[in-house]
């Protein structure tokens, strides 16, 4: 029996940054929104890696390191980095799951 069938890094990456823009305008606040299309092409930063123990506390499943990933999307101004959103995406084809902490509104 083979293992399960997997996104590569980039796929999933791929497809959390699409999750992210779909919902941003819903989640985060206009001026957020607003400064991230805004600076995205110069300053925007896609961070993937292994997920971290925060999001025990807010997944109710097991997270095996090989069968999802962490991605951090903000903005790396020179004083300080904004983080708009942290997603936690399956790389699992036959299970999808996606959940995101997003940034606090102001």
């Amino acid at each position: 029996m083979s293992g399960p069938r997997l996104y590569t890094e980039e796929e999933a990456t791929h497809q959390a940054y699409d999750i992210f823009l779909e919902l941003a305008p819903n989640n985060l606040s206009d001026k957020d929104v607003e400064d991230f299309n805004k600076y995205r092409e110069d300053l925007g930063f896609i961070e993937e890696g292994e997920p971290d123990e925060q999001w025990q506390d807010f997944v109710a499943l097991e997270i095996e390191p090989e069968h999802f990933i962490q991605v951090l999307v903000g903005l790396e101004f020179e004083n300080e980095d904004v983080l708009f959103a942290k997603v936690l995406i399956s790389r699992d084809k036959d299970a999808p799951f996606c959940h995101i902490l997003w940034k606090e509104t102001e």
